[in-house]
C-alpha cells in the first residue's frame, strides 16, 4: 500500500512544488461543481477519560496490554471495517480502532496526546504543536502522534512539515485512514488530482462506508481514469 504514494509525498516534501503552491486561494479547499469547499478532515475529539481498565458493561474491553494485544486487536478491528456494509455500525468500527490508536502504552505519552487533541479541537494550536512535538520526541514510533502532528501542520499550512509527518504515520500504520484522508487533501490543494485519488481509493479500501471519502473517490475518479486512458 505504502509503494501508490510514498514516493509521490516524499518529492512533495522537497519539491518547489510546496513552495510554489497558491496560498492565495481558500487553503485546502477543492474545486467542485457545486464550488463547495470542503475542509480538511474534521479533529477526532479526545477521549474524555483515559481508557477503563476494565471492560464496559454490555461492551469491548479494548485496553492495549502489549505489543500482541494492539496488533490482535486492529487486525480484526481494520477487518470488521473493511467489509462492514451499515455505516453507523462502521462508524462504531472506527471509533474502536481509535480507542486502540489512542493508546500508546505509556500513561505519560497519553496524558500529553490528549492534552494536544484538546487544544487543537478548542484552537489551541501552539499548545497543540507543543504537545505533538513532546510526545514524538518521548516516542516516535507513535504512528497516531505523527498523524496528529501532520493534520495539524496541514490547518497551519506548513505543507512540508504535513506531508513529512503523515507519510511518516503512514509508515508506521499504513491502514490509517484519517492519514490517508488528510494527505489526500494536501495532494489535492497541490493540484495533484491523481495522486489524490490514489490514496482516497487506498483509504476507501480501508473504510469503505466513511461517507466523505466515498466523495472524494466519486469526485476525482473520472478524471483519474480520463488521464489513464
Amino acid at each position: 500500500m505504502i509503494r501508490i504514494f510514498f514516493f509521490v509525498v516524499l518529492a512533495l516534501a522537497f519539491s518547489t512544488s510546496i513552495a510554489s503552491a497558491p496560498f492565495s486561494i481558500a487553503p485546502f479547499a477543492f474545486a467542485q461543481e457545486t464550488n463547495q469547499q470542503p475542509d480538511l478532515p474534521p479533529v477526532a475529539p479526545a477521549p474524555k477519560v483515559e481508557p477503563k481498565k476494565q471492560a464496559p458493561k454490555g461492551g469491548k474491553d479494548l485496553t492495549v496490554r502489549s505489543e500482541q494485544d494492539r496488533v490482535r486487536m486492529l487486525d480484526s478491528l481494520f477487518l470488521k471495517l473493511k467489509y462492514e456494509v451499515d455505516e453507523e455500525e462502521a462508524k462504531l468500527t472506527a471509533e474502536e480502532i481509535w480507542a486502540v490508536f489512542l493508546q500508546s502504552g505509556s500513561a505519560s505519552v497519553d496524558f500529553l496526546l490528549h492534552r494536544g487533541i484538546a487544544a487543537q479541537n478548542r484552537g489551541d494550536n501552539k499548545l497543540a504543536r507543543r504537545m505533538y512535538d513532546h510526545v514524538l520526541r518521548l516516542q516516535p514510533e507513535y504512528a497516531e502522534a505523527w498523524s496528529r502532528s501532520g493534520r495539524l501542520a496541514a490547518q497551519e499550512q506548513d505543507l512540508s512539515r504535513a506531508v513529512s509527518d503523515t507519510t511518516q504515520a503512514l509508515i508506521l500504520e499504513p491502514r490509517h485512514f484519517y492519514a490517508l484522508w488528510t494527505l489526500g487533501n494536501i495532494l489535492e490543494t497541490l493540484g495533484r488530482s491523481d495522486d489524490a485519488y490514489e490514496v482516497y481509493e487506498q483509504a476507501n479500501k480501508i473504510y469503505p462506508e466513511h461517507k466523505q471519502i466515498k466523495e472524494r473517490v466519486e469526485s476525482l475518479k473520472d478524471s483519474a481514469k480520463g488521464k489513464a486512458l
